[in-house]
């Protein structure tokens, strides 16, 4: 009886335990996994707070400053790498670098992707990506509780709370996504339809290419402007000022080419009073950065709207990359996903591109119309392409099928019967020697000459042997056709008869 009741409890326990996916071992993780999870937690931060905490002790040495404020300054460059607005002074400065940014998402999703592998479960995952978002929000409370404590020495002044916990949680969120997508990839897409896993890389592709012509708008302009460029650079004022310029320059590089892409891709970039378009450019005051020295000066010349071939060219990129891939309707289905998905991404990095310049005003681009704007050229003509792929690829099939269909046999008319051949019959016959055609057959019988002694032998053996009287009848092959093969049929069956005399025989 109580090892019944025994059991009944065991059974119970892991029905319990089936229905909640807890079993008792998975509730606390072992000390190896909480290791890992405390690595993905705060790695990345503590790699940046070293770097920033050297980077800032270095500058403040350089500039003969006091080490008064070094606390507030790492609080505030921690926020500032997650896009977080500081205010200096009053001064708001919102667009801040995305390079930095970058780095830490790479850090992030690196840490997470490394932690996890195909065969883990759920649980597993959603500890990874808890761990990833808690440890950067802890860092983020004492950040802002430093600042709080430094606005009293220094003219920090203490951003938004709220803005500052969802900017946070927003950048480690999106690298925790990436760094476990990349390993549970295979698993995930498993589930998914065709037209959507074979959306991923083409529109991979896309993306890359409307950031690389951007890339491209700008260096060209850069070459352009070098003069102008050249004389920011000198405003430096000696070694320290020099590197000073070109270090923010290149931080703030995808900055600026973000908004050249939004430009080419027909949407506007704004820089305080100055307005960059392919259909018109508004001048004014710029800050004196270095880089900014690629932004066009005068109004947009009647070849500027040739640059939405831009956008023409990766829409047709994108449906033949995706006509190749599938077929039929699902082909049209991965471009509109494809396309939808560089849209977001397009979108989000007009976001994080803009914001706040202090007394230069506000630096934005309409992230909603740049995502926008993607979509449609993307998807108009990534569709047209994949149709007309889909249209060659049906027409080449048609052809071969033509083909295949003229090699067949031609079709026998109605009503008409196939007669079977018959094959004549062929004789047993005894192998024949090459090159003798069988013409005639001998029937032979060989008597013997009685007035031949047995046991003589002469030189004339063999002509008496040949005089021997044989009683021969010739016959006619029935399966020997032909004048030229009888003749040469009875010329060799006239060379085995006597050539002298015969005597018959009875």
């Amino acid at each position: 009886m109580v090892d019944r009741v025994q059991r009944r409890a065991a059974r119970g326990d892991e029905r319990r335990s089936a229905e909640t996916g807890r079993g008792p071992q998975a509730r606390v993780p072992d000390p190896d996994e909480a290791w890992a999870l405390l690595a993905v937690a705060f790695r990345p931060a503590a790699v940046t707070i070293v770097l920033l905490s050297a980077l800032i002790v270095v500058t403040l040495v350089a500039a003969n400053s006091d080490l008064t404020g070094t606390f507030g300054a790492i609080a505030a460059s921690w926020l500032a790498i997650h896009q977080v607005p500081v205010t200096v002074d009053g001064t708001v400065l919102g667009v801040l670098p995305l390079i930095p940014t970058a780095g830490m998402v790479w850090a992030v999703a690196r840490g997470c992707a490394g932690a996890v592998d195909v065969a883990s479960s759920r649980r597993r995952v959603l500890r990874v990506v808890g761990a990833a978002v808690c440890g950067p929000l802890v860092i983020t409370a004492i950040s802002l509780a430093v600042i709080a404590d430094a606005s009293a020495v220094i003219a920090l002044w203490p951003p938004n709370t709220l803005a500052a916990f969802g900017w946070v949680l927003f950048v480690h969120l999106l690298a925790a996504g990436l760094g476990v997508a990349v390993t549970m990839g295979p698993t995930w897409s498993a589930d998914l339809p065709a037209w959507a896993r074979n959306a991923v890389r083409p529109g991979l592709r896309a993306a890359t290419a409307i950031v690389g012509a951007g890339a491209a708008l700008v260096t060209v302009s850069l070459l352009v402007e070098w003069s102008t460029v050249g004389g920011l650079l000198e405003r430096g004022d000696g070694v320290v000022g020099l590197l000073g310029l070109t270090v923010l320059s290149v931080l703030y590089l995808p900055n600026v080419v973000i908004g050249a892409a939004a430009a080419a891709m027909g949407g506007t970039a704004d820089i305080g009073d100055v307005s960059v378009s392919v259909f018109g450019n508004v001048g004014g005051s710029l800050p004196p950065l270095p880089v900014l020295g690629a932004v066009p000066d005068g109004a947009a010349g009647g070849a500027w709207p040739a640059l939405l071939m831009i956008p023409l060219l990766i829409g047709v990129m994108l449906g033949r990359d995706s006509g190749r891939r599938v077929a039929g309707q699902e082909a049209l289905f991965t471009v509109l996903a494809a396309a939808a998905g560089v849209g977001v991404v397009t979108a989000i990095l007009g976001l994080v591109a803009g914001g706040e310049l202090g007394a230069f005003g506000t630096v934005r681009i309409t992230w909603w119309v740049f995502g926008g704007l993607t979509f449609a050229w993307l998807g108009f003509v990534g569709v047209i392409t994949a149709v007309v792929i889909a249209w060659f690829r049906g027409r080449g099939a048609d052809d071969d099928a033509d083909e295949a269909s003229t090699d067949e046999e031609e079709p026998h008319l109605p009503g008409e019967e196939e007669v079977p051949a018959i094959a004549a019959p062929v004789p047993d016959a005894s192998p024949i020697p090459a090159g003798k055609a069988p013409g005639r057959v001998i029937e032979a019988e060989l008597v013997e000459d009685p007035e031949t002694p047995a046991g003589a032998a002469a030189p004339e053996d063999d002509e008496a042997q040949a005089e021997v009287v044989v009683d021969a009848e010739v016959e006619e092959d029935p399966a020997t056709t032909g004048s030229d093969a009888s003749g040469e049929a009875d010329h060799g069956a006239e060379g085995d008869l006597p050539r002298g005399s015969a005597t018959p025989s009875d």
